[in-house]
């Protein structure tokens, strides 16, 4: 029985390692991000934050988007979060603005193998 447990234990722990080695955070502000299909990357844009991340279709970038402003502590408000699915054509470009003035736009490549993702700022517009 201590051995099964163990074992689910272990299992638990390596899900959750690597579903967090998969999600990564842009790094650079205004520079351009990969996605890999089932790759969760998060933005802080303005005082929001986004996840992101996209499923391959034959014809197009399934992109979901989840956007919730944050606090001054840097913690997620989740009444405020919300949650958008788009298909988006290769060679094809998805924007997300936001009212702060910042914005992300995700370009889905050829064969819907990769998104590339920029944050932009819509003041220089």
């Amino acid at each position: 029985m201590l051995r099964h447990r163990t074992i689910a234990v272990i299992a638990v722990a390596a899900v959750s390692m690597a579903a967090t080695a998969a999600m990564t955070r842009a790094a650079d502000p205004l520079s351009a991000a990969v996605m890999t299909p089932m790759q969760g990357i998060s933005f802080d844009i303005g005082t929001k934050r986004a996840v992101s991340y996209f499923l391959s279709d034959a014809d197009a970038c399934q992109l979901t988007v989840t956007l919730a402003e944050t606090r001054g502590d840097n913690v997620v408000n989740s009444a405020t979060a919300m949650r958008m699915t788009v298909a988006v054509e290769p060679g094809k470009v998805a924007h997300l603005d936001t009212a702060a003035g910042k914005g992300l736009d995700f370009k889905c490549q050829a064969g819907a193998k990769q998104m590339n993702v920029n944050e932009s700022d819509l003041a220089a517009y």
